[in-house]
């Protein structure tokens, strides 16, 4: 079971639209993968496999934490995207 956090600057509605996107895209793809949401203050103490973030928050957190994989997605409603991203990381 691989464990993923996704974050936004306020921890309130990108991050939770995002997580039913990815635990969408967990199901459809039989990963197990136990997610969760938080804002960016959140980010500083987990220690799971990787983040999850927009393109631009995850821009910013390679600065911040260079201990941990984080994906950055562009377009959260494609799950196509969310796939080819996350798919290295599930496979690993």
């Amino acid at each position: 079971m691989k464990k993923a956090i996704i974050t936004c600057r306020a921890g309130m509605g990108t991050s939770t639209m995002l997580t039913v996107q990815v635990k969408n895209v967990a199901k459809k793809n039989n990963w197990e993968l136990e997610v969760n949401h938080t804002s960016l203050d959140g980010v500083d103490s987990f220690n799971g496999d990787f983040i999850i973030a927009l393109s631009d928050v995850a821009d910013d957190l390679r600065a911040k934490r260079k201990d941990i994989p984080i994906v950055g997605i562009k377009n959260m409603m494609d799950q196509d995207e969310i796939t080819q991203k996350l798919a290295p990381l599930m496979e690993s």
